[in-house]
């Protein structure tokens, strides 16, 4: 880093700090966004300005907040964001993130406390940051889908948090998943696994798929839930053009081999594959 990006760093650092100290002062909730947080979760880069994460109730007291510690202030997009100055450093007041994600109760329980200029600073969780980066990501700002690849790599993820967090994306972030994997980074299967079902149950069915295929669908994942032989919910079925596939995990060779028995007692013409791991 050089001199003129240490310099620069430092009184981020310190307007950071001073903007923080005036929302706790405001008793506003906040946690640090943005490229400051990607920085202290994933990869270190430059960024030109401080993101603070509101709710957005709070957007206005937020504000005045800023404004009495001497902040200038504007409300640039009573939609979605505000800004304050402290001489030349910009501090990004965001109450609603890309895809309407807002900062709400269970997003700010799972904050992580980061070092900023020796102090310990809420910061959004890896798998908040990891949501919103997938969301935010376009041509013009590809350094969002990096920020998120950064924090895969660090492997510190609450995964059953970051999917209830990720479905409402799921198709954004099942893809950044998948090209974490390809770029040879080691997931868990499962949680990957299931970004991907529902990213695919929001596609509208293709033409050729038909009603009687959605009720074999149902009705065998419904067997595979409910059949003694094999009590397996959770197991993903996909009936598409006279065949069944079914995937997922499970704990034994017998119980494998009775999934690929119940499906063949229901799946009639359609031929079966049993793509279901023993772990």
């Amino acid at each position: 880093m050089g001199d003129q990006h240490r310099i620069t760093h430092a009184l981020m650092n310190e307007v950071l700090l001073r903007a923080v100290d005036a929302l706790q002062a405001g008793n506003v909730p906040n946690a640090l966004m943005g490229g400051l947080a990607s920085a202290a979760l994933g990869r270190s880069r430059h960024t030109h300005d401080i993101d603070l994460f509101v709710r957005e109730l709070d957007a206005d007291r937020a504000l005045g907040a800023l404004e009495r510690a001497g902040f200038r202030t504007e409300r640039t997009d009573p939609t979605w964001l505000y800004k304050a100055f402290w001489s030349d450093t910009m501090v990004d007041v965001i109450f609603v993130s890309k895809g309407g994600v807002r900062f709400d109760e269970d997003m700010r329980e799972h904050c992580r406390p980061v070092e900023i200029g020796g102090r310990p600073i809420d910061a959004l969780g890896p798998e908040d940051m990891l949501v919103i980066k997938a969301v935010a990501n376009a041509e013009h700002v590809p350094r969002h889908w990096h920020d998120a690849l950064s924090i895969v790599a660090a492997g510190d993820l609450d995964w059953p948090y970051l999917l209830r967090r990720a479905r409402p994306h799921a198709s954004r972030v099942a893809s950044l998943l998948l090209y974490a994997l390809s770029d040879g980074q080691r997931l868990p299967a499962e949680p990957v696994r299931e970004l991907v079902e529902a990213a695919m149950a929001d596609v509208p069915p293709h033409p050729a798929e038909t009603e009687a295929e959605h009720h074999l669908t149902a009705r065998l994942r419904e067997a595979l839930a409910t059949d003694p032989r094999v009590n397996e919910p959770h197991l993903s079925v996909l009936v598409c053009r006279q065949e069944v596939t079914v995937r997922g995990q499970v704990a034994t060779p017998a119980r494998r081999r009775a999934i690929g028995l119940v499906l063949r007692e229901l799946a009639g013409d359609h031929r079966v594959r049993n793509e279901v791991e023993v772990t």
